[in-house]
């Protein structure tokens, strides 16, 4: 297993697991505008030479807002999730950033078990914030204080 920076020849394997993981996946030109960013983090997981799972993160001073996480459902539940993240923290940590935030499906109750291991405590909710269900989401924040 390995992470890396995502590269644009990656955008195909990675809008694969896009589209079977979200009601409204994001568009390949999302993808390339969040790359295009100064202020973004985007690494990709690899098993094999097989993109597997993907982050997305921006960072402004000392936090991060995790914008788009996923792992091909054939590699789910089996840690690859958790290691994205822990690596995005950690190396966000490296960098002076302590205050993370994301939003979450209220229903996704796996993600939210995910997140919270990690210690991200919800500390909000966005009405209506997933258009295409009207489902609400939760902001959630860890700080890592150092």
């Amino acid at each position: 297993m390995s992470i890396r920076e995502m590269k644009k020849d990656d955008l195909n394997y990675v809008l694969d697991i896009e589209k079977c993981s979200f009601l409204s996946p994001w568009t390949r030109r999302m993808f390339e505008d969040t790359m295009d960013s100064s202020v973004t983090t985007n690494l990709v997981l690899e098993i094999n030479d097989e993109i597997i799972g993907y982050i997305m993160f921006f960072s402004v001073e000392d936090e991060a807002h995790i914008m788009n996480l996923a792992v091909h459902p054939d590699h789910r539940e089996k840690g690859y999730g958790s290691s994205l993240i822990a690596h995005a923290v950690l190396q966000s940590n490296k960098q002076k950033v302590t205050e993370f935030f994301l939003e979450v499906r209220e229903s996704n109750i796996k993600a939210r078990r995910l997140y919270e291991r990690f210690g991200f405590k919800m500390i909000g909710k966005r009405k209506g914030y997933y258009v295409e269900s009207n489902e609400d989401a939760l902001v959630m924040h860890l700080s890592t204080g150092k």
